[in-house]
């Protein structure tokens, strides 16, 4: 089976850090953030959504890695998924040193944001992907919940 560049860079960046799982919007700013960084060539194209940046086919791809057992999905007790990396996955990854260390850095900073503090510093950082959010900068200046994205 072949798998095209994007899906190898999810599946490279759930593999970074000892394969910490990741949030479907985790995966988003951090495959947006690899985009704004890296601008690779025919790679996902984002627009402004309802949680800041998003690329509908980041959806597709993770629906296609896990149905073919690249990832795994777990429930949260707060009702969102987390993805794992498998087994199957060892290879297809990026063999590129250069762009697993960006993935890694990426990660590292996305996995360590709350929720909040996650669309706070995506909407200080790139203000023109935020004009469809729910969320205001009025309202996240004042919203301070205890959601957290960080597995106990």
């Amino acid at each position: 089976m072949k798998l095209n560049l994007k899906q190898k860079i999810i599946l490279s960046l759930l593999d970074a850090l000892d394969k910490k799982p990741m949030s479907p919007i985790q995966l988003m700013k951090s495959l947006f953030l690899f985009t704004q960084e890296k601008n690779p060539k025919n790679f996902y194209k984002f627009i402004p959504y309802l949680y800041y940046p998003c690329s509908f086919e980041v959806y597709t791809d993770l629906n296609f890695l896990e149905n073919y057992g690249f990832i795994t999905s777990h429930l949260s007790n707060r009702g969102w998924s987390f993805f794992r990396i498998t087994n199957k996955s060892e290879n297809f990854l990026i063999d590129n040193k250069e762009i697993i260390e960006k993935l890694a850095k990426i990660k590292e900073s996305i996995i360590s944001k709350s929720f909040i503090d996650l669309l706070k510093f995506v909407y200080s950082k790139y203000p023109d992907f935020v004009k469809n959010s729910i969320f205001s900068s009025e309202i996240l200046k004042n919203y301070d919940i205890g959601y957290s994205f960080k597995r106990r």
